[in-house]
């Protein structure tokens, strides 16, 4: 029975090779995340929202997480260097899409324009805000509809490396305003400012900036196209299960200043 023993070694090669295609498959990523409450934190249940819907995602296609805590700037390093698989949640900009793979959207928030009320702003457009200081996060694209007024010197920017010297800043009248999302930025007023400091920060209705923010992967690992390929396939499945919706409801919620 030559067609038999034929069709019964041709089966075993495509097992053994399949088995061995299924070994090689990686089931665990490394992924940088950092400080940004309510979407990321080490001291969250979860590590945050947005760590929540990682992990869930990559769970939806057999795949286990392992999540650093490092400064933002040091997280993005890691994963370039490709020390670190990945890093999440960013906005892309034409130097990261160079730099890194990118996943599909997880989602989009909305930033705003907060200020100290005892220096009320009146502003509808960037131009309206020529003369004052910017205050922003060291490695963040926030504030990008600002970019030319901080090009040619009529918006002046101080950075620092976290939210709560942010608002701190803003408190105290050391900037004029902070381009932030609204849940994150009112997370930080309402943990590191004082009940009067919070009274004194509003935000503008009249300007607002939306971020789509994504998953980056290293290119110098050989499995980055997988993990990519694996992350939007498990996000598909987990907004089919309704499980997305159910993690970033507190995302979507920001909070308020009574």
């Amino acid at each position: 029975m030559p067609f038999a023993r034929s069709l019964l070694f041709s089966l075993l090669t495509l097992l053994c090779f399949g088995s061995a295609a299924f070994a090689d498959t990686p089931d665990k990523i490394r992924l940088t995340n950092g400080e940004w409450a309510p979407y990321q934190s080490e001291t969250l249940p979860g590590y945050g929202a947005a760590s929540s819907l990682v992990t869930a995602a990559f769970a939806a296609v057999g795949i286990d997480v392992e999540y650093g805590f490092f400064p933002w700037n040091r997280a993005m390093v890691l994963v370039e260097r490709g020390a670190w698989d990945g890093t999440f949640m960013w906005v892309l900009t034409p130097e990261r899409e160079r730099i890194f793979l990118a996943s599909d959207p997880l989602f989009t928030l909305q930033e705003v324009v907060f200020f100290n009320k005892d220096h009320a702003l009146d502003a509808s457009k960037p131009e309206d805000l020529k003369g004052k200081v910017m205050g922003a996060l060291d490695s963040s694209a926030f504030g990008r509809q600002f970019a030319p007024l901080i090009e040619d010197g009529s918006i002046t920017v101080a950075r620092v490396q976290n939210n709560q010297q942010l608002f701190e800043m803003l408190a105290m009248g050391r900037v004029d305003f902070v381009p932030e999302l609204e849940t994150s930025g009112y997370e930080a007023v309402l943990e590191h400012l004082t009940p009067d400091q919070q009274k004194r920060i509003g935000h503008l209705h009249t300007m607002t900036y939306a971020w789509s923010y994504h998953l980056l992967v290293s290119r110098q690992i050989d499995d980055g196209p997988y993990f990519i390929d694996s992350f939007n396939r498990g996000l598909e499945i987990i907004r089919g299960t309704g499980d997305f919706d159910r993690i970033i409801g507190a995302l979507i919620r920001p909070k308020t200043i009574n």
